[in-house]
């Protein structure tokens, strides 16, 4: 079987878009240019707002510029699709019999991950659309899943916000909010940290204070993207 091309529906937002190419780069075990993927990126940055569009019951105008999107990867020959955006996997269902290609499915990425690592309830930190549609919590099966307080819901959502207007500069108020509420999902119980946003990684990881495990979607679906990309890779830490 030969590597399959990955086309990438992106722009939501074009930072998050730009990080998910990145790690899928890192992750990749090459040592020549030439074993590294062939990725085509749409970064169209004017797809509507997801949390806006969803809750204003707008969602159809999101779909139609996501699957114009896909038929335009499509013609170029991606042969398996990607979408870095959480909110936009409200309509990962209804893009699926449109489309002609295979599409990871991001979220239920991240929660085979958790199952792996055996835990019993995650926290989310996501936008309040991804919140309130229940993206995570339809799909949560077994785990557990801890969202925030109404109060600190606001606070998630206004940081996420915030890296997308400022593109990454000043991010110190919004990560000390954030880790104040990682800190109350953890007293709640939360074993894991759920970064379902795409923009979150931007603002935490590993060497940003996370006091929990963490599951980053965008890096999840990387990985992922490498498994059904590259046959060889279904056998080993990608499988």
């Amino acid at each position: 079987m030969s590597e399959k091309v990955v086309g990438v529906i992106g722009g939501m937002g074009p930072e998050a878009t730009a990080y998910f190419y990145q790690r899928l780069i890192t992750l990749t075990p090459a040592r020549r240019d030439q074993d590294h993927l062939r990725v085509l990126i749409d970064s169209n940055a004017k797809i509507p707002d997801r949390t806006g569009s969803l809750l204003d019951g707008e969602g159809e105008k999101v779909l139609e510029a996501i699957l114009a999107s896909a038929q335009l990867l499509e013609d170029m020959g991606a042969e398996l699709l990607a979408m870095p955006c959480n909110s936009a996997h409200y309509f990962y269902d209804d893009i699926i019999p449109r489309i002609h290609v295979p599409m990871i499915d991001m979220v239920e990425e991240v929660f085979a991950r958790i199952e792996e690592e055996g835990l019993g309830q995650a926290g989310l930190l996501a936008t309040t659309g991804t919140v309130k549609m229940g993206i995570y919590a339809r799909a949560a099966g077994d785990i557990g899943l801890i969202e925030p307080s109404e109060e600190e819901q606001e606070k998630v959502h206004e940081a996420i916000y915030g890296i997308k207007a400022s593109a990454g500069s000043g991010p110190g108020r919004a990560r000390s909010q954030l880790l104040e509420v990682v800190e109350h999902l953890r007293e709640r119980g939360a074993e894991g940290i759920i970064l379902g946003c795409t923009e979150l990684p931007l603002l935490l990881g590993p060497d940003k204070g996370i006091s929990l495990p963490f599951f980053d979607s965008t890096e999840i679906l990387a990985k992922a993207t490498l498994r059904e990309a590259y046959p060889r890779l279904r056998e080993g830490p990608y499988s």
